[in-house]
């Protein structure tokens, strides 16, 4: 038995914009995505962190014949790189009055570091090479001799 209907009745066709959406992602499934995506992010945050630049606190030791020291300097470039320097500083003394100790502070990502120094006397110069880690290390001590 079938039964006739009004036009009242009758089912209007959609219109063409008002389909549901192919994926509509239950509450707990957006939820969950946000929770991934965020941990992604954490995931990433912690693999980049130790390549940002950070404050270094490193002490020059003047070893030996102090006395004659007027000044020295020191290029930073990344150990086994064929890139130039990274960073670099220059200190100078009046004769006989260069300190033991000369404190610094580089502003550089952890990781190794080649030293090119070269030392200033009243009489010569001297070039020492050193390599270094930076990391961890609260305070670095290079001896200069």
């Amino acid at each position: 038995m079938q039964r006739d209907t009004t036009p009242d009745e009758e089912t209007q066709p959609e219109a063409e914009g008002s389909a549901k959406p192919l994926f509509a992602p239950s509450p707990l499934r957006r939820r969950l995505l946000s929770l991934l995506l965020l941990a992604g992010g954490g995931a990433a945050f912690l693999s980049l962190a130790p390549h940002w630049p950070k404050e270094h606190t490193v002490d020059f030791r003047l070893d030996g014949e102090i006395g004659t020291v007027v000044g020295f300097d020191v290029t930073w470039s990344r150990a086994g790189a064929e890139a130039g320097a990274v960073s670099g500083s220059s200190f100078r003394f009046e004769p006989g009055r260069a300190p033991k100790i000369v404190h610094t502070t580089v502003h550089l990502p952890d990781g190794s570091y080649a030293l090119d120094i070269r030392v200033d006397r009243a009489d010569r110069s001297d070039s020492i090479q050193r390599t270094l880690t930076l990391g961890d290390a609260e305070k670095i001590t290079v001896p200069l001799r």
